[in-house]
């Protein structure tokens, strides 16, 4: 009797000790998955992100433009030709922390205190030729010293032609994207695409999106101070800050889109104009950081 409780005392024993091992096995298992999870989508968003920026002020083969245009377009409303072309001096434009119900051009309600990014320019491939080209959407013809950006029904507003005289210069799509946070913590990107803006889902999971802008006020192509005007800043203050941005700076807080069981996230996060920011959950989080070129602007400035 004696030697059967002993043997079922060790079995519970050996039971419960395989059992821990399991469930630590299977909780660590779950961690490491939605960490891994967490980290390609950061490095994914600030990939797409740096890439999009370096792009902002690309036209094309036009070595500089500037419309002569003294405020910024208002990025929902004026989306006629004209105003789009108003809207190429200024590669980008964004908002600052965004208050409670702020909703985007397409309707989407945007998550409180986050940052907007808009980013103008145009796509890296062309077309040399006007057929095909879809009735709404917006495209840029460009030389060196030229250009014109119209609908695609327009086509005989194409009309740059090469040295030969003959060939169409290049025609490019023609992008205005706004990258912004919804209330239900999905990174999105809202495309202008046959005259309306088209929502676009990218990343789940994120917690906060914040840009700093990097300003050139000196004219060699690098953000620099000027007496009490810092080189970095939250938020362009007028029309000519904003043409001078040459470099940005990109925070965003990622979470697992799921708990992890047992865990919580202890660490108190600073970043761009923010400190002492906390969360209370068992979500896995990471704050990923990078600093991307406007490259076209930058280049030109610094007359390379």
């Amino acid at each position: 009797m004696v030697e059967l409780l002993i043997a079922v005392a060790l079995g519970i024993l050996f039971s419960w000790a395989i059992l821990d091992v399991t469930l630590t096995s299977t909780r660590t298992n779950r961690e490491v998955e939605l960490t891994s999870e967490m980290v390609e989508n950061g490095r994914y968003l600030s990939h797409l992100l740096k890439s999009e920026i370096r792009l902002a002020g690309f036209y094309g083969r036009l070595e500089s433009y500037s419309s002569g245009a003294v405020a910024q377009p208002d990025a929902c409303v004026d989306l006629a030709s004209a105003d789009l072309i108003n809207g190429m001096t200024f590669p980008l434009f964004g908002l600052d922390g965004v208050a409670a119900s702020s909703t985007t051009c397409s309707g989407d309600t945007m998550l409180t205190g986050s940052d907007t990014l808009l980013i103008r320019r145009a796509d890296t491939n062309f077309v040399i030729t006007t057929a095909g080209l879809s009735a709404n959407q917006h495209y840029l013809q460009g030389t060196i010293d030229a250009m014109v950006l119209d609908i695609g029904t327009n086509k005989a507003s194409f009309n740059l032609l090469e040295k030969d005289g003959v060939t169409l210069a290049p025609i490019r799509e023609y992008h205005q994207d706004i990258y912004y946070i919804d209330d239900s913590n999905v990174f999105k990107r809202s495309r202008l695409v046959n005259g309306a803006y088209t929502p676009e889902p990218l990343i789940e999971g994120v917690d906060d999106f914040q840009v700093v802008y990097g300003i050139d006020r000196s004219g060699d192509g690098i953000p620099n101070a000027d007496g009490a005007n810092a080189a970095f800043i939250e938020l362009p203050a007028t029309a000519t800050e904003w043409e001078n941005v040459v470099s940005v700076k990109v925070f965003l807080v990622l979470s697992s889109t799921n708990s992890a069981p047992g865990a919580n996230d202890p660490k108190t996060y600073a970043y761009a104009d923010k400190a002492g920011i906390t969360f209370s959950d068992s979500k896995k989080r990471h704050l990923f950081s990078s600093v991307a070129r406007l490259t076209n602007v930058s280049i030109k400035r610094a007359g390379l």
